[in-house]
């Protein structure tokens, strides 16, 4: 088939409105860039095709009828053959929306990576990615350590001159295109993502675990039943024992989501007016009027980021824009009014912002990185 036609199909596709033989085309495709793994030297193209195909073999059920392709693994298949200078588009250099993605690599963005600040309560700040692995500093009774892997770990000294029963609050902070892991001196693992802030009480005699959440993080809670792990967050709290979840609390979102991945979390709108408790799979969203409501969700699609990916799954254009600029200490900036559409697509967070602009290009939106005296930008019109 003719290349222009390819961004067409792919589109439909990805929308769940192709033929049968419109489908085989593409599924020829996978085929066609598995005998080219070798040649596009990509390290992930093997474990991405798999992926792939994994999602291919699920029933994705749309509008009363049985589909073979999820419309995730439709995404997943518009940024395999976008992604990795495959000879579709760039080898044989076809027109169209693909060249304009091309002359993205001219100019280019480098993705976020592990960086925070930790304040302790004396008001110290440590910029993390400055210090060597190893002990960093002490606090209360704990001594605070840093790993290769962006991860800060915090561990109980055996010294009984060092213990306190006075609570000790210290923060850890992500800016734009950082992100962290740390482990609580309770053993609870927290995920930081980008533009995001931790603060916690370190204290051996609290008859809670509260902590306060600004932006995102994952967590996994260890299990204590004697003292409830309580996350404050914009206009909720979220109650737990133990259990593995999500919450998403940006100021500039329009509302927040807490999504449950293992056990059972209460959430309390502050307000007062209505509690849920969820269940495995399911998200509780906390609007700007303070209506709480509940949804059976894709738990993969909420903790994508914390898995190393940026995931859109029918987001609306402000919505990607706002994590592309979290995620790339970027402004992304609107030139005339931002087009009605839905986007779908998933790409690894460690690569380039090219890449995923790529992606939105196939929605017929016209994207560009500026440089204006030696700051970038994203342009989208």
């Amino acid at each position: 088939m003719e290349q222009n036609n390819m961004q067409d199909l792919l589109k439909r596709y990805l929308e769940g409105n192709c033929t049968p033989e419109e489908r085989a085309q593409v599924e020829l495709w996978y085929e066609l860039l598995d005998s080219k793994k070798a040649a596009a030297n990509e390290a992930e193209l093997e474990e991405d095709l798999a992926e792939v195909r994994t999602r291919l073999a699920m029933p994705f059920r749309k509008k009363g009828k049985l589909f073979r392709y999820p419309a995730v693994a439709a995404a997943a298949a518009v940024l395999l053959i976008i992604s990795i200078g495959s000879y579709f588009y760039f080898n044989n250099k076809p027109s169209g929306v693909p060249q304009k993605a091309n002359k993205l690599l001219a100019t280019d963005i480098a993705p976020g990576r592990n960086i925070a600040i930790l304040q302790l309560g004396d008001g110290t700040e440590i910029a993390l990615d400055d210090q060597s692995n190893g002990a960093i500093a002490k606090s209360g009774s704990n001594t605070i350590y840093k790993n290769a892997k962006g991860q800060l770990t915090y561990v109980a000294t055996e010294s009984k001159e060092d213990e306190t029963d006075n609570p000790v609050s210290n923060s850890l902070r992500t800016p734009r295109g950082g992100q962290f892991q740390l482990t609580l001196p309770d053993g609870s693992q927290v995920w930081l993502n980008a533009a995001s802030q931790l603060t916690y009480k370190i204290s051996k005699t609290s008859r809670e675990r509260l902590v306060e959440l600004k932006g995102e993080a994952y967590f996994e809670v260890a299990k204590d039943a004697n003292r409830p792990f309580k996350v404050l967050s914009k206009g909720q709290v979220v109650e737990v024992l133990g259990t593995h979840f999500n919450v998403s609390s940006y100021d500039d979102d329009p509302s927040v989501k807490t999504t449950l991945a293992e056990g059972a979390v209460r959430i309390v709108e502050t307000g007062g007016h209505r509690n849920v408790v969820l269940e495995p799979g399911q998200q509780a969203t906390l609007d700007s009027s303070n209506r709480l409501s509940v949804a059976q969700v894709d738990v993969s699609d909420a903790i994508a980021w914390k898995n190393g990916k940026l995931n859109f799954n029918q987001s609306d254009i402000y919505a990607v824009a706002r994590q592309l600029s979290r995620w790339y200490n970027v402004d992304v900036v609107f030139k005339g009014r931002a087009a009605n559409v839905r986007l779908s697509g998933e790409v690894y967070r460690n690569t380039n912002a090219s890449k995923v602009l790529e992606i939105l290009a196939f929605y017929n939106l016209n994207c560009k990185i500026e440089t204006n005296n030696g700051v970038k930008r994203i342009v989208i019109e």
